[in-house]
């Protein structure tokens, strides 16, 4: 952005780049500069600065080609910084005048693009010749039937006076510039107010044209230009008669853009075990609370070579037809796929050496109950442990690279998926919260288990529209049994797999 001073400020004369001479062409008149009060503190603000003929994001996409994949949308929309095609432009200046006498509101304003500062008029562009629209491109102000306040927007000082302000774009370039052949583009922009506005000497004006798919600026195609700022008494006549300050330009210049390159390897981590790290509590007696040697997404801890057991401790772990028992493990996940990521389990229900099992729940959620054979799993809430308090002092710290523990997003508490979707492939593993049975009090947990998974796999948790930055799902196992199930030790393994979509 380049701000112009006050030309009754300079004592020195500008270098030829951006010249101001001592008068200014505006349409249909010469005015010398010291008849005219000067804008001051000008500046003009291109939403993109890259040439007319660029609208592509990095990969080549645009709105016109977009990419191939529909979930990935257009990175260079309408007044984005890589597109000049489609560009938004925001004027700023101060007055030199009082506008708060009467008559002598402002009743118009006009800005008139030009390849010079002063002189006649060419609009900037370079379609020199022969056009070639695929690396050239002309200024074009492309407004049709534009709507205050959606196309453009007019503020006096901090206060949104667009209200009763009109816009036209016309083509007013000199016949008679010499050097090069005009563009024959919209270059000169009126706003019109029948009312006007009133700012005070010294107040600062400032125009926001918008840009939109069908309502934007053009940029020309490479090099510096230049506008020429009037404003106006009269919405009727908008001639230099009625010129209240003005002869003054604004400069800009256009760039490529910069092109970077570069690749994010896919990566995850995926980790399954006994306990959460996060919920180890420090003893304060023999370790320093701020020596954490972990953080929220950790691995989780294998412990006892990840065996669990099932059952009344006081039993040697044994079941009860009375009583349903339950265990928990974890498993963590985080994968940078845009796409997400589908969890699976795999494994058999509680099986003994001579082939005897306990009954799976099946495909569909069951309360748990005594008295009836049941192996199934569900989702708890891992957010609901105890946690380390150390590591929940440093999560409470400003910029602490520690989370709280989460499982979003495989949110499962909720079946509304109105109210709260969810993440889960099935909503038959998302109710493992709530009381086990014990004698004839029934439990309120449901369950489910699958022992086709040993062979096909069952999807239990997935996210297919972001990437997971840190997941920590905790499930919990229940196991019952009946007066007539055969004695024995019964085992099992579940394995948990995770498949990022990429």
């Amino acid at each position: 952005m380049y701000t112009l001073k006050s030309i009754a400020r300079r004592s020195v004369t500008l270098g030829a780049a951006f010249a101001i001479v001592a008068s200014t062409i505006v349409p249909a008149a010469s005015v010398f500069a010291d008849e005219l009060n000067p804008l001051t503190e000008r500046s003009l603000l291109l939403s993109s600065s890259a040439p007319g003929f660029q609208d592509t994001d990095g990969s080549g996409n645009s709105t016109a080609n977009p990419s191939a994949d529909p979930n990935n949308g257009t990175y260079a929309p309408a007044g984005s910084g890589p597109n000049g095609k489609k560009t938004g432009q925001t004027f700023s200046f101060r007055v030199s005048s009082d506008s708060t006498v009467a008559g002598n509101e402002v009743k118009a304003m006009t800005f008139q693009y030009c390849t010079k500062a002063a002189g006649l008029c060419r609009s900037p562009g370079n379609n020199v010749g022969v056009p070639d629209t695929t690396t050239t491109s002309d200024l074009n102000v492309n407004y049709t039937s534009p709507v205050a306040g959606t196309d453009f927007q007019v503020f006096q000082g901090s206060t949104d006076v667009t209200t009763g302000w009109t816009m036209e774009s016309v083509n007013k370039e000199d016949p008679g510039f010499v050097g090069a052949a005009l563009t024959g583009k919209k270059n000169y922009i009126t706003l019109k107010n029948t009312t006007g506005i009133d700012p005070a000497f010294n107040e600062q004006l400032r125009i926001v044209f918008k840009a939109s798919e069908t309502n934007h600026i053009t940029n020309p195609g490479a090099g510096s230009f230049f506008v020429k700022i009037n404003t106006y008494k009269s919405d009727s006549d908008v001639t230099a008669a009625n010129i209240i300050d003005g002869g003054v330009t604004v400069a800009n210049v256009m760039t490529d853009s910069i092109h970077i390159t570069t690749k994010v390897l896919e990566t995850m981590s995926f980790s399954v075990g006994t306990k959460n790290r996060d919920t180890v509590i420090l003893d304060p007696d023999t370790q320093n609370p701020n020596n954490i040697t972990h953080g929220t997404c950790d691995p989780i801890l294998q412990e006892n070579g990840n065996q669990l057991q099932l059952g009344d401790t006081d039993a040697e772990f044994s079941l009860d037809t009375r009583q349903a028992y339950d265990a928990n493990s974890y498993w963590r996940l985080s994968s940078n796929s845009s796409g997400g990521a589908t969890v699976y389990y795999s494994g058999n229900t509680l099986a003994n050496t001579v082939g005897d099992e306990i009954a799976e729940i099946g495909e569909t959620k069951e309360v748990n109950q005594v008295g009836t054979e049941q192996f199934g799993l569900a989702f708890v809430d891992a957010g609901d442990d105890t946690i380390d308090p150390a590591l929940t002092t440093l999560q409470q710290q400003p910029n602490s690279r520690y989370r709280p523990v989460s499982a979003f997003p495989f949110t499962t508490l909720i079946d509304d998926p109105v109210v709260s979707p969810i993440q889960t492939a099935s909503i038959n593993y998302n109710e493992g919260e709530g009381t086990l049975a014990s004698g004839s009090t029934p439990g309120t947990a449901k369950f489910a288990f699958q022992k086709s998974s040993s062979t096909v796999p069952v999807a239990i948790a997935q996210q297919n529209e972001q990437v997971i930055s840190c997941s920590t799902a905790k499930m919990r196992y229940v196991a019952n049994i009946g007066a007539d199930t055969p004695a024995g030790v019964y085992t099992t393994k579940i394995n948990y797999l995770a498949a990022p979509q990429y």
